[in-house]
C-alpha cells in the first residue's frame, strides 16, 4: 500500500477541498497519515497545499517544500498544490519543477495516482475529522516549542517571543471559537467556489477562477441532512460566499431565506461576506439573528477609509455597512452567543495615519469580537504593486502593532504579522 500524507500551509478555505481529496486517496488504497505538519519518513508521497495570499506566505509555502524535501525519505515523491502553481508559476518551476495542480484543477490527482475511482466521484465532504482537528493541535504546539528554542536570550528576543507565541494563542482562540473553523460538531456546506471581485491587491482569484456557485437545492438537501444527523451547527462555506448564485440565476438572500423556513432548531455561520454584498442580505440576517438562529458572521472590511478601499477596488457605502452591522448586533436576543468578526489590511500603498485611524475607530464602534490584522503585501502580478506611495515594510509593521494595542480588550482578539514581510496571520 502507498502511504501518503498532505502537510497544509494554505488557509480554512482549502479545508473541505483538502478532505474530499483525503477520501480521494484512501478511497483509491492508499493509506493517508493524520500528521499534516511534519514529515512522516514513511510517506511515499506527499502533497504541500499552499497559500499565495501575501508575499510572505508564498515565502512560507516554499520554505515548507525545502523542508520536506530536507526530512523526507529519498523515494518519496512531492507534489504541490493550493494556490501558488497558478499564482507564480515561474517560481514553482525554478525551485520545484515537479508535478502540480490548483483549486481548479483536482483532476489531475487522477493521474498522478493512476486512480481507478476518479476524483470527481467524491462528494465534498460536509465534516472535519477528529484526528484532523486533534493534529492541528498538535502541530501548533509544536511550532510554539520550536519558536521557543529560538530565544537568544535578549530583551528584544523576548518581546519578539512574547508577541509571536500571543498571536498563536489568539489565532487558536479565534478558529477555533469565535471564527468556528476547526470544529467536529459543525456541518460545514461549501455553497460555491472561486471568486466575482477584482480587489486590486490579491491575486488569489488567479488560483481560484471565476464564481461557481452550488445550485440551492443541493445546498438545502445538505442541511435536511445535517439535521437529519442530529446537527445543530451550520456554516455555509465560500471562498466569497456573499456573492453566492449570481451565476446561476439566485442569491445569498434566497437561500437564507429558504433555510429560515426550517423548523428544527439550529445555529448558522456566515463567513467571508463582502461588504458589497451585506446590505442586499442585511434583512434575511437579522431575521436569522432575531430568531436566535445565527452564530457568527464575517465581513472583511479590509478598511475602513472610502479613498483606500476606492483603491482597493472594493468601494461601497461603508456608513451604511456600519449600521447594518450594529443593527444584525442589536437583533440578536441577550444571551444567544454571537460572534461577529473582520480582516483589515494595514499599511495599504499612500494609507496615511488619519485613513489608518478611520478603520481602528470602524472597528471599535462595530464592537468586533475578532480582528485578523494583515499586513500589506505587494503581490508583483497585482495593480496594487504598481501604485506609487508603497510604505517601508517596518512602518506597516509598527503601524500593525499600534492597531492590536488600541483594539485589544477583553471583548476582542486581534492577530497581526509579527514581522515587517507581512506573514499571514492564520500561521501565527
Amino acid at each position: 500500500m502507498t502511504n501518503a500524507q498532505i502537510i497544509i500551509t494554505s488557509c480554512n478555505r482549502r479545508g473541505l477541498e483538502l478532505e474530499q481529496m483525503r477520501d480521494f486517496l484512501e478511497g483509491n488504497g492508499l493509506q493517508v497519515f493524520d500528521e499534516d505538519w511534519s514529515v512522516d519518513r514513511r510517506s511515499d508521497l506527499i502533497f504541500l497545499s499552499t497559500c499565495g495570499f501575501t508575499q510572505a506566505a508564498e515565502d512560507f509555502g516554499f520554505e515548507t517544500l525545502h523542508r520536506i524535501n530536507r526530512e523526507k525519505k529519498p523515494s518519496a515523491q512531492v507534489v504541490m498544490c493550493g494556490c501558488i502553481p497558478e499564482i507564480n508559476p515561474a517560481r514553482v518551476n525554478a525551485e520545484f519543477g515537479g508535478v502540480t495542480f490548483s483549486p481548479q484543477s483536482y483532476s489531475k490527482l487522477d493521474d498522478i495516482i493512476s486512480a481507478q475511482k476518479h476524483f470527481d466521484s467524491f462528494k465534498r465532504p460536509n465534516l472535519l475529522r477528529q484526528k484532523r482537528v486533534i493534529s492541528d493541535l498538535r502541530d501548533d504546539l509544536k511550532k510554539g516549542i520550536q519558536l521557543i528554542t529560538t530565544f537568544d536570550g535578549s530583551f528584544s528576543g523576548l518581546q519578539y517571543l512574547t508577541r509571536k507565541l500571543g498571536n498563536g494563542v489568539a489565532r487558536r482562540i479565534i478558529r477555533g471559537r469565535y471564527a468556528n473553523i476547526d470544529s467536529t460538531n459543525t456541518f460545514y456546506i461549501q455553497i460555491q467556489e472561486g471568486c466575482s471581485m477584482g480587489c486590486s491587491y490579491c491575486s488569489i482569484k488567479t488560483a481560484i477562477g471565476a464564481l461557481r456557485s452550488k445550485p440551492l437545492e443541493s445546498i438545502l438537501q445538505d442541511f435536511r441532512t445535517g439535521l437529519e444527523l442530529g446537527y445543530q451547527e451550520f456554516q455555509l462555506v465560500g471562498d466569497n460566499a456573499g456573492s453566492y448564485g449570481l451565476d446561476i440565476g439566485t442569491s445569498l438572500h434566497e437561500l437564507l431565506d429558504e433555510l429560515s423556513r426550517f423548523e428544527e432548531e439550529f445555529r448558522l455561520d456566515l463567513t467571508d461576506i463582502h461588504p458589497v454584498y451585506l446590505n442586499p442580505i442585511s434583512e434575511a440576517v437579522i431575521e436569522l439573528g432575531s430568531k436566535g438562529r445565527l452564530a457568527r458572521l464575517y465581513v472583511p472590511i479590509q478598511s475602513g477609509s472610502s479613498r483606500i478601499l476606492k483603491l482597493m477596488k472594493r468601494g461601497c457605502d461603508m456608513d451604511r455597512v456600519k449600521d447594518t452591522l450594529k443593527t444584525i448586533k442589536g437583533a440578536v436576543p441577550p444571551g444567544n452567543h454571537f460572534w461577529m468578526g473582520t480582516s483589515i489590511i494595514v499599511g495599504f500603498p499612500s494609507e496615511t495615519a488619519e485613513e489608518l485611524q478611520q478603520t481602528i475607530d470602524f472597528c471599535r464602534e462595530v464592537d468586533f469580537d475578532w480582528v485578523w490584522c494583515h499586513s500589506f503585501s505587494a503581490r508583483p502580478e497585482t495593480p496594487a504593486a504598481g501604485l506609487n506611495s508603497q510604505i517601508e515594510p517596518d512602518e506597516i509593521l509598527r503601524r500593525a502593532r499600534s492597531v492590536k494595542e488600541e483594539l485589544s480588550s477583553a471583548q476582542t482578539l486581534v492577530t497581526t504579522a509579527e514581522d515587517s514581510g507581512g506573514s499571514r496571520t492564520c500561521q501565527g
